[in-house]
């Protein structure tokens, strides 16, 4: 059970940060309702994660999946954090869940957590970590907004990324250099673990490479792992 909600949580920090590159054209951290349709649109990937998560699929529609799938997840997630299940809510959980990580990441970035709520502390944790970003990328920061400088950050990144595998930017628009650097991310990824892509969607293959090797594919730096990001992105089913 551990190990399955650890690789089911490695392929959301993993799509969260593919979500947020390609939603860059829009300045955003995250495009949440772009990840959320993808997800809600296929139900097919809804079917996958709910069977991976031993839930029976016979007979319901793709709403009720990702409802349960929704209850496991977030369920299974506190009880690998060590916390108490019984006799709460779904909702309650999913608090609880990122009060823990909000405040772990909060103290990671030397904020202070005293008297501040999730939001406040999410608000604080992203302008720190875009700003350290940003320095770590040469862009400079005065005088510009979160939204501004945000979109510059996700921007460079693309680029760099684009450039590493080789895919022409010329005139392209940002979105769909960035879908391309996803796709080349993928399908890299899929050769040096040795999982067959036949037939597949890239999706399929994203989700069949975090959850038979996220580990490795961690350890190996396939992806642009971000330990920071926020839990519970919208692109996850049933979020």
């Amino acid at each position: 059970m551990k190990r399955l909600t650890t690789y089911l949580f490695a392929a959301i920090l993993a799509f969260g940060v593919f979500v947020g590159m390609e939603s860059v054209v829009m300045a955003e951290m995250h495009d949440s309702e772009f990840g959320e349709r993808q997800f809600k649109m296929d139900p097919e990937m809804t079917k996958k994660y709910a069977e991976m998560l031993g839930i029976d699929t016979e007979g319901k529609d793709t709403e009720t999946l990702n409802k349960e799938i929704r209850d496991v997840y977030i369920k299974k997630h506190a009880e690998g954090l060590g916390i108490s299940t019984e006799g709460k809510t779904t909702d309650q959980l999913e608090k609880e869940i990122q009060k823990i990580w909000v405040t772990r990441i909060a103290q990671q970035y030397g904020i202070s957590t005293q008297g501040k709520d999730i939001k406040t502390l999410k608000k604080e944790i992203k302008e720190v970590k875009v700003k350290k970003e940003a320095a770590e990328m040469g862009i400079p920061s005065d005088g510009k907004s979160l939204k501004e400088l945000t979109y510059e950050v996700r921007k460079a990144q693309i680029l760099k990324y684009a450039k590493e595998y080789g895919i022409s930017t010329d005139g392209r628009d940002l979105r769909e250099v960035a879908g391309d650097v996803r796709k080349a991310m993928i399908h890299n990824a899929a050769e040096k673990l040795g999982v067959n892509t036949d037939g597949k969607s890239d999706q399929e293959i994203f989700h069949e490479i975090m959850i038979n090797h996220g580990e490795k594919a961690r350890e190996m730096k396939l992806f642009p792992f971000k330990e920071e990001i926020i839990l519970f992105p919208k692109g996850h089913p049933g979020m």
